[in-house]
């Protein structure tokens, strides 16, 4: 599964795949770049089984080019795995994980 773009009021909703990493990262810059500072989103982590480290450097980087510290990026649908992953990295603390 490639990756899926929808908007969902006013949110970029962004469905990621299977394994989200270093092979989707052309895919993910193009899907999020170009979009004004202030852009609210929704990751979609409900297919992801994997992730490397290049993803986590993608997330960190949508934040910073989404607004930095006022940037409102929601992860969403996390098996726990993934989020213990992402709470290791102390994501919880830059990003909305529900």
């Amino acid at each position: 599964m490639a990756l899926n773009v929808s908007q969902e009021g006013d949110r970029v909703v962004v469905r990621l795949p299977k394994l989200f990493g270093f092979a989707v990262r052309a895919e993910f810059k193009q899907a999020t770049s170009g979009k004004p500072v202030g852009t609210r989103y929704k990751l979609d982590f409900q297919e992801v089984e994997r992730m490397d480290s290049s993803a986590l450097g993608m997330l960190l980087l949508l934040r910073e080019t989404s607004g930095g510290l006022s940037a409102d990026i929601q992860i969403v649908n996390t098996r726990p795995e993934i989020r213990k992953l992402l709470q290791l990295a102390n994501f919880h603390t830059l990003f909305t994980i529900v």
